[in-house]
């Protein structure tokens, strides 16, 4: 770079000896053409682009060069990046999905449980309010042919012990009794009959 910057320096009082000589000359129209003007021109270009092109040229397109590559890079990355970005999209929506159909699975089997639960305790409470009416029927119905023994065995007892003031006589106690439980039996057929 410094060479170059020399060599223009030492062209530059070379290409200006062709303007000084052209100051003491006539003044030349606008469509004459100077040979000497021309050639130091076009030999001073010829220069410049010879240093530029060993020394300037190089650089600027090595640098050009660099940038395009790394432009090319960034756009490739730019892309894969692009690529990567739809992929982890895709798996994102599809993750939520499975969330959302695995949430409405699990949604639908506990609904699923609860009514089978449901039922299943209505059934047993069903069952067990049977088993209690059947036993309360039970225990009822036991407790109403005791009581009604209780009765029989009470009227017999008041039977007997009117009949023995009335008669004044004493028959033997198993007589009387079952003398009585037949009256009574006799007398409850056609009441229990009324009564059903």
């Amino acid at each position: 770079m410094r060479r170059s910057l020399i060599a223009a320096m030492a062209l530059l009082p070379a290409s200006a000896a062709p303007l000084l000589a052209q100051a003491h000359e006539e003044k030349p129209g606008l469509l004459t053409v100077n040979t000497g003007l021309t050639f130091w021109t076009i030999l001073i270009f010829l220069v410049v682009l010879g240093i530029l092109s060993k020394f300037a040229f190089p650089k600027i397109l090595g640098a050009v060069e660099e940038r395009e590559r790394h432009l090319a890079e960034l756009a490739e990355a730019a892309e894969k990046d692009r690529a990567e970005a739809a992929a982890l999209m895709e798996e994102h929506r599809k993750l939520v999905d499975d969330t959302r159909a695995q949430a409405q699975k699990a949604l639908t089997e506990a609904t699923g449980t609860a009514e089978a639960r449901r039922a299943e305790i209505l059934e047993q409470a069903q069952r067990e309010r049977a088993d209690l009416l059947a036993r309360a029927g039970a225990e009822i119905a036991a407790e109403r042919a005791a009581t009604l023994d209780q009765v029989r065995r009470d009227a017999v007892d008041v039977a007997m012990a009117a009949a023995e003031k009335l008669v004044r006589r004493n028959l033997d106690s198993a007589d009387n009794r079952r003398l009585v439980e037949e009256y009574l039996a006799q007398a409850a057929g056609p009441a229990a009959a009324a009564r059903a």
